[in-house]
């Protein structure tokens, strides 16, 4: 569930008919991406007048951020339940920034057809938080036996059970909070697949690619992804690049394979569905591909 507010500029003598875009991001403190077609961010980018907004100190599921109507004298802030306290702030952050750039403004909650102003809304942070706590508790329990998949700013994170079975009774956001700002803080690669449909097959083929000398997370399945356009694998490929070499190697080897050698090299449960794999040698990368071959 999504909280989305529509933010009006108001009045002919408004002092902006844009919004300076780095001046929001220095004054309420974010930074900003775009995601691609598996929901991972492309950290400073947008996309046709959109972006995610997240606080680089406390990141939680992204603020959307939609200027496409500007022309209009409107500006779109959404963000997903459940999500944290300090997301919340931020969301508020930005209305408040908006308006000052717009000089003066409206605020339409258009789900229940409801208007604000700038100070009732801030008011709203413990109710809106509040919602959230309990959008966390019923959606841990409902999905006893199922994934439970949240889209976080930077990336879908793939709740486990001991994950549910925590936030099924949680009394407040700040273990969820902690949690999913801990998810993201690291700069760590979050591999997504190429996709291709073989000409004469008519399969539908994943290639994945590790680096050498990169902690990346990689699923242990290979059809573990959101995609936007949701495509059934048939079969998955890793190949290599060396990095130190600028080089790719020669080959692609089968996913499963793979799986079992990062386990080997000390991959570590990362959520209920990736691994957390430590950076990896263009030696050991080798002794991989020689010992696929025999």
């Amino acid at each position: 569930m999504a909280f989305t507010l529509v933010i009006q500029r108001k009045g002919l003598f408004s002092k902006a008919k844009s919004i300076d875009f780095a001046t929001l991001l220095n004054n309420c403190k974010l930074s900003y991406g775009s995601y691609n077609d598996f929901y991972t961010m492309d950290e400073g980018k947008t996309k046709s007048g959109t972006a995610i907004l997240f606080n680089p100190n406390r990141i939680g599921r992204g603020i959307f951020f939609d200027s496409r109507n500007i022309n209009k004298g409107e500006i779109k802030v959404e963000y997903n339940t459940p999500t944290t306290t300090a997301e919340i702030e931020d969301f508020v952050k930005v209305a408040k920034e908006v308006e000052r750039q717009f000089g003066k403004a409206s605020f339409h909650f258009e789900d229940e057809n409801k208007y604000f102003s700038s100070s009732e809304l801030e008011k709203m942070i413990p109710q809106m938080s509040e919602f959230s706590l309990k959008q966390l508790n019923e959606g841990s329990s409902k999905i006893d036996n199922a994934q439970y998949i949240l889209t976080l700013a930077k990336f879908p994170w793939y709740m486990d059970d001991e994950a549910k079975e925590k936030y099924k009774t949680a009394k407040t956001l700040d273990d969820f909070e902690e949690t999913i700002h801990g998810l993201q803080k690291d700069d760590v690669y979050y591999a997504k697949p190429s996709l291709f449909k073989d000409g004469k097959s008519g399969k539908i083929l994943a290639f994945y690619t590790l680096t050498s000398n990169c902690e990346s997370y990689f699923p242990v399945k290979p059809d573990s992804f959101l995609n936007l356009y949701a495509p059934k694998i048939d079969e998955a490929f890793i190949r290599f690049f060396i990095y130190e070499e600028e080089k790719v190697v020669e080959g692609h080897y089968p996913y499963d394979k793979f799986v079992e050698f990062i386990k080997e090299k000390g991959a570590t449960k990362f959520d209920a569905e990736r691994l957390r794999v430590p950076e990896i040698s263009k030696a050991e990368i080798m002794e991989f591909v020689e010992s696929v071959k025999q």
